[in-house]
């Protein structure tokens, strides 16, 4: 977890869950269960357990911490849709979203069934939920280009300053 990211897309990243399993071709090479993995049995380590999934919850309230604005990556050590993610967990980390205007969330999943199933039980912002294709996976991510259905998918949240709805800009 970290409040500053190198990722371009994003500013920091927030991991209420560490570790999954694989779920579809594009999990072959994951990055974060190699980066997991290297510290799987170093004490004190947060990986210390690998990929294994657990879940974090003395991390929920981590963006609370945050006094600047940020785009934030969640779970990007993880699926927060995961399966064996309980419900309330989930429900819990979108609470928190919910309670942290100031800040605009990314979520990446592979699991996007579950998700629809969750989804009209889940506490999501009033404006909407903008689309951003992130990449194809593969060895060769940034050669297989960002293209879906012939569009580069890059929508994000609009963010508000913090309470009153009023917009910052995208």
């Amino acid at each position: 977890m970290s409040d500053r990211s190198p990722i371009e897309w994003t500013d920091a990243t927030w991991n209420p869950v560490r570790g999954c399993t694989k779920v579809s071709p594009g999990c072959k090479n994951c990055y974060a269960e190699r980066f997991a993995e290297r510290f799987r049995g170093v004490a004190g380590h947060p990986f210390e357990q690998g990929f294994d999934l657990r879940l974090v919850p003395h991390a929920l309230r981590l963006p609370s911490t945050w006094k600047m604005a940020r785009l934030v990556f969640v779970n990007s050590m993880s699926d927060l849709f995961h399966e064996e993610v309980p419900e309330t967990y989930i429900r819990t980390v979108f609470e928190v979203m919910a309670a942290e205007p100031r800040h605009r969330f990314q979520i990446l999943t592979k699991r996007s069934e579950r998700l629809a199933t969750l989804a009209p039980r889940l506490p999501w912002p009033t404006r909407g939920v903008p689309f951003f294709f992130k990449q194809w996976g593969g060895e060769q991510k940034k050669r297989a280009g960002r293209l879906l259905d012939g569009r580069e998918w890059n929508e994000m949240p609009i963010q508000t300053d913090g309470g009153s709805g009023k917009s910052l800009g995208a």
